[in-house]
């Protein structure tokens, strides 16, 4: 995981996807990953590589590959299970075969990106963007398959900012709350961690991911299995001293957290059959009627009618968590089920289309869509 912490108009933006003819870390890692691949492709060795883009904007999950007025209003939900850990529910994921194609996603995209003017930037993004890529290197020994896979998070995150030096206000404001609400539980995960690493933290003290969309998307990066990279971006201005000062603390406390990465072996047909039978549990669960205790019927006649209702929310609650549990399970399921290969095909297909239109005068990328 690679992300970039600092001020608004720091240069963050600028060093992940770059501008014009110079380019950023995101376009470089890309082609670097694709010419990898062709100096060490062979009939016993075969890549696959996908790409999902999303962003938080006012604490809601959105995904970048999908056309903003298609998107649900509320966002993505962020779920987490035994055998896939924390992920989004419902981000479309892109399967590239050459820098080009990858390059292609990557400006779809971005071109989606929330981005506002304030004082300090005239394209100050207003949200925080993760590109994902996720690799799977498959060795193939006879008849027997051996898969590893490994996950790169490119985040480039909104500035932190003060609402007098940005000339904030309306929704702007209310865009600078939430990011500095979410930078603000990002640093109190990375105090927590480096407590911990440092043996200063309390006895049972737990890490705080889920105090926002943010920290729980970066949990495995921060203190899981990964390696990551942190880039500090500072103004040499003077009037910034004290932001600047900030993002050097944040950056001191970042470096004392120790993560142990290992290599992530893929046992699909396993993993198939974990998630298969997870699914049955939470059916037969919600069969029996969603995990909340069924009270007698002694029990319900004593209850007021406030309590009777307060058990029913929370039966019902239950009840519609398991049921998009369920459905996350049974997308996931599908989309492992089916191969890469057709994937690709699908959004290579997408993408003709989508030129097509383009060049048939449907869709004018040049203007504003309204």
């Amino acid at each position: 995981c690679l992300f970039a912490y600092g001020q608004t108009g720091s240069g963050k933006s600028y060093s992940m996807v770059g501008y014009g003819p110079n380019r950023g870390i995101v376009p470089i890692a890309c082609e670097e990953i694709f010419r990898r691949i062709e100096e060490t492709s062979s009939d016993a060795l075969k890549f696959e590589v996908s790409v999902s883009m999303l962003e938080i904007y006012n604490e809601h999950v959105q995904d970048l590959l999908v056309h903003p007025r298609q998107r649900p209003k509320k966002g993505l939900e962020i779920r987490e299970s035994k055998q896939l850990g924390v992920f989004v529910q419902g981000l479309s994921t892109r399967p590239v075969d050459s820098f080009e194609s990858i390059e292609a996603v990557v400006a779809e995209g971005t071109s989606n990106r929330t981005v506002g003017a304030t004082l300090m930037n005239a394209t100050s993004s207003r949200a925080h963007t993760v590109i994902s890529i996720e690799f799977r290197q498959i060795s193939i020994m006879g008849e027997k398959k051996g898969v590893r896979m490994s996950k790169i998070n490119l985040v480039d995150l909104a500035g932190s900012e003060k609402a007098g030096q940005t000339g904030a206000s309306g929704d702007r404001l209310k865009e600078g709350c939430a990011i500095n609400k979410s930078l603000s539980a990002l640093g109190n995960v990375i105090s927590s961690l480096a407590d911990k690493a440092t043996g200063k933290a309390r006895p049972g003290a737990v890490v705080p991911y889920r105090d926002s969309k943010l920290t729980r998307l970066l949990q495995n990066a921060l203190g899981g299995s990964s390696k990551t990279v942190m880039i500090c971006a500072i103004s040499p201005a003077s009037a910034n001293y004290e932001e600047s000062l900030s993002t050097l603390r944040y950056a001191d406390r970042a470096k004392k957290i120790k993560n142990a990465a290992v290599v992530n072996e893929d046992p699909q047909d396993k993993l198939i059959r974990q998630l298969r039978e997870e699914n049955e549990k939470l059916k037969a669960l919600l069969a029996e009627g969603g995990g909340v205790t069924t009270a007698r019927p002694e029990a319900l006649a004593t209850m007021t009618e406030e309590e009777r209702r307060a058990y029913e929310s929370e039966k019902e609650k239950l009840r519609r968590s398991h049921e998009e549990e369920i459905q996350a399970m049974e997308a996931a399921l599908k989309d492992m089920q089916r191969s890469w290969e057709e994937r690709l095909a699908e959004a290579k297909e997408g993408r003709r289309r989508s030129s097509a239109n383009s060049e048939d005068g449907l869709i004018d990328l040049t203007k504003p869509h309204f």
